[in-house]
């Protein structure tokens, strides 16, 4: 091997219901990407953060196995974990903690730099590893998952040293995220938690045309979501298992189109990288995109095992991180 593909870059993720840890060369190629799922109780609808913290400790011992695995063939030149939910001043999450603790001990044992990160830059650098967009400089990220719903304006930094871009939120839910409105819809037809996954299936064999979709309330590029989850269950004895599942991501998509359209508009941006696990649904990416395409917005969604939680985005800003030191 050459130095470039023998030398790795570990990224570390734990967020509120999985633990993630990846390493990439450093010529960016995926070298070992593994996460567990944490457990949530049947019927159960998420996890306190004391358990999720007891999991992510679980979890963690049992993939430093695999990491020591990785040592036989690879030499580990730096560590980059997630330690908040965005880079900001006091954000703050204690499942993090479990991540940055565990890579500051592999750290100082390995004896390689320690970079650090948010769960959210995360997000948009694994959504970016296989898209490449025409402005770096200036574009929109939309971040779906089950704690988050938003819509960020993305300006690249001249000043890297602290972090790559310059993250605005610009829209999103004004109440519940578009994760938890899966969820819990996905609960309630008798689907496992996390739901999306089977929601999608479901929404994918409907063949029915939708009569009449969920209102919206959308202003400005804001979303009031909670309001879908009423009208939802008022009719969710009288319609199949798939044409409700169809309905909800229809609406999903309806709510981001309108408020897409109106962020587009006001920030002069065209294209619009997706992340989180809510955008791994086919039935969005396949639906959002030929909606946007009609007003020449371009929209860049990834790989499922990139969308959904994972530490591939933090090796990356590891790896650039490192090169910004050398």
């Amino acid at each position: 091997m050459n130095f470039q593909e023998n030398n790795i870059i570990i990224g570390i993720d734990t967020s509120c219901y999985t633990t993630s840890i990846a390493a990439i060369s450093l010529g960016k190629k995926v070298i070992f990407n593994k996460k567990i799922m944490l457990k949530v109780k049947e019927n159960g609808n998420g996890l306190r953060q004391s358990e999720a913290v007891f999991q992510h400790i679980n979890n963690l011992g049992e993939l430093s196995l695999e990491i020591k695995e990785l040592t036989k063939n690879y030499n580990i030149v730096g560590i980059c974990v997630s330690n908040k939910p965005r880079p900001v001043k006091d954000s703050y999450m204690p499942v993090f903690m479990a991540g940055y603790n565990f890579a500051k001990l592999s750290s100082s044992m390995i004896k390689c730099p320690l970079y650090v990160t948010s769960h959210q830059e995360n997000h948009i650098e694994s959504s970016l590893l296989i898209n490449e967009i025409k402005n770096k400089e200036k574009f929109l990220s939309v971040h779906m998952s089950g704690g988050t719903t938003e819509i960020l304006l993305i300006n690249e930094n001249k000043d890297k040293t602290n972090s790559k871009y310059s993250i605005d939120i610009v829209g999103g839910s004004k109440d519940i995220s578009f994760g938890q409105f899966i969820d819990r819809v996905g609960v309630k037809l008798g689907y496992k938690f996390p739901a999306g996954k089977y929601i999608d299936e479901s929404a994918m064999k409907c063949k029915e045309k939708i009569k009449q979709g969920l209102k919206t309330s959308v202003k400005e590029g804001y979303m009031n979501l909670s309001g879908l989850e009423n009208q939802i269950y008022k009719i969710i004895n009288d319609e199949s298992e798939e044409y409700i599942s169809k309905l909800v991501l229809d609406s999903v998509v309806r709510n981001m189109y309108k408020s897409i359209l109106y962020i587009s508009e006001k920030y002069n941006v065209n294209e619009v990288v997706f992340a989180g696990g809510v955008s791994a649904s086919k039935y969005i990416s396949k639906e959002l995109s030929l909606k946007l395409k009609k007003h020449k917005v371009d929209t860049y969604f990834t790989k499922p095992e990139y969308a959904t939680d994972n530490g591939i985005g933090c090796a990356i800003i590891g790896l650039d991180k490192q090169i910004l030191g050398e």
